[in-house]
């Protein structure tokens, strides 16, 4: 079959946004300072392998639930859950949408809270809700994926829709893996989508290509194996390298036909916001499309680093609270997810 491309859906929009983060924030230094063989490096040294982050990926600082390398405290660590809950509520009072008035829940993210069920539902509980709930579980992906789903249900007459990303890459994220350490985040994003006059999803495509599946992912089988665990199935693994090296092409194909599906060319865009990975790629895709640089969102990297599913929006969300998107602004979304989707 060929990819997904609908578009426009007229008349649903973007009616409110919020964020949350762990409340402990680790800049380079501190992140460098938990991996294997930091106490062998001097502080001048850390100084420098951080400064050098900050020029070559536009890294600076990360909020983790849990510090990496240490043993698991489920009692007192905030979950992928909390995570939900906080942006969830946040982004409801932006829109002034109650809780009980939402026809649906879409959550998406790479680390649940559980192993069985879905995290919508207890965050639907949470927050009071009595909508439909499910998860969209395609990478860092999920939520682009979630937003086309609440586009289609709320233009075919379903109430305001509840999106959220959220991630808590730190407890899976193995401490020998120093990029995977460097370059993830803890955070949540969630949007309110809803009926909006004069708004429009112009042009969405989708697509997933299976074969690219393994350059990144956890190994070990569910339910969970005493085995697998000590062998560290459970933790972030992959193919780093082929993973950058296949980054940008996809985000590319993805744009190009986003665009021409809603008949649109890349110099139209107020706005590019996309997944909030690293500023070179974001701007060398953004280069190849012919986004001027201005309008390319860029901070979510410094301030939060890689956090998945819920990458782009908290970009959104921020880029709107900065003043960066006027009502009715044109804004590019894409978001390339393990999958690889």
């Amino acid at each position: 079959m060929p990819p997904i491309r609908i578009g426009p859906i007229a008349g649903v929009g973007i009616l409110g946004a919020g964020t949350a983060f762990p409340p402990r924030c680790y800049d380079n230094a501190a992140a460098l300072s938990l991996l294997p063989g930091a106490e062998q490096r001097s502080a001048d040294q850390l100084a420098f392998a951080a400064a050098g982050l900050t020029r070559s990926l536009g890294l600076r600082a990360r909020a983790w639930a849990h510090a990496v390398g240490q043993p698991l405290d489920h009692a007192t660590e905030r979950t992928t859950l909390d995570l939900a809950i906080e942006a969830g509520r946040a982004a409801l009072a932006d829109a002034r949408v109650d809780a009980a008035d939402l026809g649906l829940i879409l959550v998406a993210t790479s680390t649940p809270h559980r192993m069985t069920s879905t995290l919508a539902v207890p965050l639907g509980a949470a927050l009071g809700a009595s909508a439909a709930c499910m998860d969209t579980r395609t990478g860092c992906s999920g939520a682009l994926f979630a937003l086309g789903t609440a586009a289609l249900f709320v233009g075919a007459g379903a109430g305001p829709t509840l999106i959220v990303g959220t991630e808590t890459f730190s407890k899976v994220v193995p401490p020998t893996h120093k990029m995977g350490v460097l370059s993830l985040g803890d955070g949540a994003g969630a949007l309110v989508v809803g009926p909006k006059q004069g708004a429009a999803l112009l042009g969405l495509f989708l697509r997933s290509d299976g074969s690219l599946g393994d350059l990144i992912g956890t190994r070990g089988p569910l339910p969970p194996a005493p085995e697998a665990i000590d062998a560290g199935g459970y933790q972030l693994s992959g193919e780093p390298d082929a993973l950058a090296a296949a980054l940008p092409d996809r985000y590319v194909e993805a744009m190009r036909a986003a665009l021409d599906t809603a008949g649109l060319a890349a110099a139209d865009l107020d706005a590019y916001v996309p997944h909030q990975t690293s500023v070179p790629l974001i701007e060398g895709v953004a280069e190849r499309l012919g986004v001027p640089t201005a309008r390319v969102w860029t901070d979510g990297v410094g301030a939060h680093a890689n956090i998945g599913a819920a990458g782009w929006v908290v970009g959104l969300a921020e880029a709107r609270a900065a003043g960066r998107l006027r009502e009715g602004a044109l804004v590019g979304l894409a978001s390339v997810g393990g999958g690889m989707s």
